[in-house]
């Protein structure tokens, strides 16, 4: 979390929330480590940009990955490794007979 926070604070009118799962936008698995929707915004906080979903953070390793991902501006360039993508939430839950 203090690498996110750091990351965060470095960020042009970045803002961190802490929350539990956002279930309707993100896929969280309980006990697997931190999971994060990041979206690009312009200097008043608009949305320019899709929601990035980030996940399971498990390893201090991997919240530095991401903070320099941040800091660099979340570039679209393959330096966001696909293991760190969380999957969104489903849209529907199947229904069980």
């Amino acid at each position: 979390m203090d690498e996110l926070r750091r990351a965060v604070q470095q960020c042009p009118h970045g803002v961190m929330v802490s929350t539990g799962c956002l279930g309707k936008v993100l896929h969280c698995r309980r006990g697997r480590g931190l999971y994060a929707a990041v979206q690009p915004c312009v200097v008043d906080r608009t949305p320019a940009g899709i929601v990035v979903r980030l996940g399971p953070l498990v390893t201090e390793a991997d919240a530095e990955v991401i903070g320099a991902w941040l800091r660099a501006g979340m570039p679209d360039d393959g330096t966001l490794p696909d293991r760190l993508r969380a999957a969104p939430a489903p849209q529907q839950v199947a229904h069980l007979n």
